[in-house]
């Protein structure tokens, strides 16, 4: 999954997602205490700060007051989130497919530099999510430096720069972020009357660090139902669904892209193939040159792994093109995990694939590869 370092305000939010993304601290509330370095000019202090490691930002609002003012000041956000993006890094997810206990089960964040040229990458380890024996690995959604995974408990958004982690409430499906605005949203859509034979959405929103609740939105005029999980591209939630063709025909559905503008919280969908729409977390959406795409992975044949690449050309027109792609099997041979897992593209346009597990038993290489579609 591509992700760049993009931690514009990774310091800036630490509240549990139901209220405020922000906890104050002990220091914050007591401490009015001023330090020495407080008589150190602005703008020293914005050039030193914002090349500092995003966890010892966190630390240094417990200084004093003042500095907790000043390291939550947008004009460091903007500072710290332009320093840190000239060396951008993307980070890969895995399992390591634990069957015990289901706090056994985790999935691993590793990240890497996005612009190496190097054949043998030198990771660094993010963190070591506990995600239960049902959740599937393979969705780790990023979103303007937090990322979001599904747990048997729901979704969380975690903070791989401060490793910080906010539980959202379980029927929260998508979470995304509005570039404009600055803030990330969560998405709950879900039945009013599951047992009713005519479906009727909720949808609900809640504004991460906004400081309300939950607040309903209105849907789509005709019916639908959600399928697939879901990916944030420039502000717009895409997610697959199957729309009936009117209030009265629940019979007849029609394969469509749901798409969610997180700044004006309103909902619309895009006409789309049936192989684009996939249930669950069998749907791997992805980022290509800044347009949504789609992957479709075929049976593996004798010599190579074909894959199609399904592209949102024209989302006012409907409009998807199509590529058929075909990865060498002698290359994935020395892989010893069978599912490929996409993880994104990276500034190059190229499509990052990883094996889904890793092999906690035996010590083996950890591949990364680059697929060039062009």
């Amino acid at each position: 999954m591509k992700r760049r370092r993009e931690e514009k305000d990774k310091f800036h939010n630490s509240r549990e997602a139901s209220g405020s993304f922000r906890k104050r601290t002990e220091y914050e509330e007591k401490d009015t205490t001023p330090s020495k370095l407080d008589s150190v000019h602005d703008d020293l202090k914005m050039a030193i700060m914002s090349r500092l490691p995003a966890k010892s930002l966190m630390k240094f609002r417990c200084v004093s007051k003042m500095w907790c003012s000043f390291i939550r000041r947008q004009e460091l956000v903007d500072s710290f989130f332009a320093v840190s993006s000239a060396e951008p890094r993307f980070i890969v997810s895995f399992s390591n497919n634990a069957f015990g206990k289901p706090e056994e089960k985790l999935t691993f964040l590793l990240s890497y530099p996005e612009g190496s040229s190097s054949s043998s990458l030198v990771p660094r380890f993010e963190m070591a999510l506990p995600v239960g024996l049902r959740a599937s690995q393979e969705y780790c959604a990023s979103l303007h430096g937090f990322l979001s995974v599904y747990t048997d408990h729901g979704l969380m958004v975690c903070n791989p720069s401060t490793e910080q982690v906010f539980n959202l409430t379980k029927n929260t499906q998508f979470v995304g972020y509005d570039p404009i605005g600055g803030q990330h949203k969560a998405l709950s859509v879900h039945l009013r009357d599951p047992s009713s034979a005519r479906p009727h959405l909720l949808h609900k929103v809640l504004t991460l660090g906004g400081g309300g609740g939950w607040r309903d939105i209105e849907g789509t005029p005709v019916p639908y139902i959600p399928v697939s999980v879901g990916v944030c591209i420039n502000g717009v939630i895409y997610y697959g669904g199957y729309k009936y063709n009117s209030t009265t025909d629940f019979k007849n559905k029609n394969p469509v892209v749901m798409c969610f503008d997180v700044r004006s919280e309103k909902v619309s969908f895009i006409q789309a193939p049936s192989a684009v729409v996939l249930c669950g977390k069998n749907a791997i959406f992805i980022e290509y040159n800044g347009k949504l795409a789609s992957i479709l992975v075929h049976p593996p044949l004798a010599r190579s792994i074909p894959f199609d690449l399904w592209i949102l050309e024209d989302a006012q027109k409907h409009e998807w093109s199509k590529q058929t792609c075909v990865f060498p099997s002698s290359a994935w041979e020395s892989v010893s995990c069978r599912r490929m897992s996409f993880q994104g593209t990276n500034k190059a346009g190229e499509i990052i694939i990883v094996p889904s597990v890793v092999n906690t038993i035996k010590v083996q290489p950890f591949y990364i590869f680059y697929y060039n579609v062009t």
